[in-house]
């Protein structure tokens, strides 16, 4: 855990961070749930927002229990450690005038970096709604989404991003989501499809 005194943190930088979050989650919700809501039949339209929405709270949760501390704390080289599980030791000292940082930002509070990675795990995760759309029980979704998101993107998230993933080392750069957001759901919605099969 690293503090800091809260003359460090840059207000510019934090107020951009998270007007970027904003931005971000609101190209998933109401971005994606509208745009894809608008490609399925009428009867589907409520389902698929729903869906879209559903996804968005699981993740969220799924990242305060352990996604952000397995992509962005540090480990080995394929998976983070469990130091930010349920955002441990994230905190703001009002009296000592501190505020706990990540090694990734240094100048902005880690709650609000964590907030900003959060945006881009729900859209990822938001993305395989289209995949299965009209194709896979609500449920099962909701259970696959929340594994998917510990077992499949918190780990490439730190490949990528954290300074010790081994893509990172090899030298990947990925300032806009390439590889994390849109290779991973990519790759993930075509094996979802291919998997469910036709739509009946």
């Amino acid at each position: 855990m690293q503090m800091v005194q809260m003359s460090a943190i840059d207000k510019a930088d934090t107020a951009w961070l998270l007007v970027s979050t904003v931005l971000v989650l609101l190209m998933t919700l109401p971005g994606v749930a509208l745009f894809y809501a608008g490609l399925v039949r009428r009867k589907n339209v409520v389902n698929t927002l729903a869906s879209v929405f559903a996804v968005a709270c699981v993740v969220t949760l799924t990242w305060f229990a352990l996604g952000y501390s397995l992509a962005f704390s540090q480990g080995s080289s394929w998976l983070g450690g469990l130091a930010r599980a349920g955002f441990a030791a994230m905190r703001l000292d009002g009296a000592a005038g501190t505020v706990s940082v990540s090694h990734l930002a240094p100048h902005v509070p880690e709650a609000a970096y964590a907030m900003f990675q959060l945006a881009f795990a729900v859209i990822t995760a938001a993305l395989l709604v289209g995949a299965w759309v009209e194709r896979m029980r609500f449920g099962a979704m909701l259970i696959f989404v929340g594994l998917w998101s510990l077992l499949v993107y918190a780990p490439v998230a730190h490949w990528v991003w954290e300074p010790g993933g081994w893509l990172a080392q090899m030298g990947a750069l990925d300032f806009a989501g390439g590889t994390v957001v849109h290779i991973n759901a990519g790759i993930a919605g075509l094996v979802c499809a291919w998997m469910l099969g036709r739509r009946i």
